[in-house]
């Protein structure tokens, strides 16, 4: 099937198409330029690796260490999910800030959580206490922030990966290689 077909190897496919069309409309004055083998046949080779700019230099470096970017964007995603939690929640109690909440439902709510901090032998809290609100706000701010946590986490996924995945790797590598 594919016997019938013969095109030139240095001339990609596209060159060969136009050539061809070029024939049939009697065009045949126009000279096409060889392509050359090596961008042909080894697109992703360490030479080309050097002229990529842009998220293409990051593409190919997940393609070459997937394992060690797919780290670094879970430990990233995971910091960026659990360090603010705390920030935000002393910012609110630290500021005073009052959200705008029924104090009928912020008491019932009061009221089970003691239940359960009692259970467990802790102390209860106040009546009319606006530390699980504080809390359950700052959970809030956090997971409304996702696409900006995502984006962080995408744009430092690279770095992390480089300069502090790698040599973690690396060392236990070493260490496995020793035994």
């Amino acid at each position: 099937m594919f016997s019938r077909i013969s095109k030139p190897p240095f001339y990609s496919t596209a060159s060969f198409l136009i050539s061809k069309s070029f024939k049939q409309k009697n065009l045949t004055s126009v000279k096409l330029k060889p392509v050359s083998h090596t961008i042909l046949h080894s697109p992703f080779s360490s030479h080309h690796e050097q002229k990529l700019k842009g998220w293409r230099k990051y593409a190919s470096q997940f393609r070459s260490k997937p394992a060690s970017y797919v780290i670094s964007f879970a430990v990233l995603h995971e910091l960026t999910a659990i360090v603010p939690i705390p920030i935000i929640y002393i910012f609110l109690s630290a500021t005073g800030i009052e959200i705008p909440f029924p104090q009928q439902v912020l008491d019932e709510g009061n009221k089970f959580i003691n239940k359960v901090v009692v259970y467990y032998g802790y102390s209860p809290f106040e009546d009319g206490s606006r530390k699980l609100l504080n809390l359950a706000t700052s959970y809030a701010i956090v997971k409304a922030l996702m696409p900006v946590r995502i984006a962080a986490c995408v744009m430092m996924t690279p770095w992390t990966a480089e300069k502090v995945v790698g040599p973690i790797t690396g060392v236990f590598k070493r260490i496995v290689g020793r035994k």
